[in-house]
């Protein structure tokens, strides 16, 4: 995020001195976000910290939460399995042909390597809570939800 905003900047202030934007900003931001995105989705799915829907599950838990995690498990494992092996070769043609971006001329499959590895990274966090390697989704109420700093004690005696 950092780089995305540097080079934003940099190309800002680019363009009002020089009159002329970084010519590779927009290549190179594209690729940061969608990296970054991609790369993002196992470390929420470890935590279980996406957008839930849960009117269904929160209905079923009381007496089928076993089921409802299984299903939900087992949707997961087709859905990112799915997606793996579609974006295989859609790499290996990146690979072959040593795609570019159009403007900054850089090769895009080390870039393109984030979907494989994201969403392999999310099937084995499914596959793992469904065998009970990774512990059970734990869903936080919103009174449980962690604060962003933690509040630091205001009932300090030395005045």
């Amino acid at each position: 995020m950092v780089a995305i905003v540097g080079l934003v900047t940099t190309s800002v202030v680019m363009r009002r001195i020089a009159g002329t934007p970084l010519h590779i900003t927009e290549d190179i931001v594209g690729l940061l976000l969608t990296a970054m995105l991609f790369l993002g989705l196992p470390l929420v799915t470890l935590r279980a910290q996406h957008v839930r829907v849960s009117i269904v599950s929160n209905a079923l838990e009381p007496r089928f939460g076993r089921l409802v995690h299984i299903a939900a498990m087992l949707v997961g494992l087709l859905f990112f399995g799915w997606i793996f092996v579609k974006a295989l070769p859609w790499l290996e043609f990146a690979w072959k042909r040593n795609l570019k971006t159009e403007t900054a001329r850089l090769l895009l499959y080390p870039w393109m390597t984030a979907l494989p590895v994201s969403v392999g990274l999310t099937w084995v966090i499914f596959a793992s809570r469904l065998t009970g390697l990774i512990e059970r989704e734990r869903y936080a109420t919103p009174d449980e939800e962690a604060t962003i700093a933690p509040l630091s004690d205001t009932s300090d005696t030395d005045g």
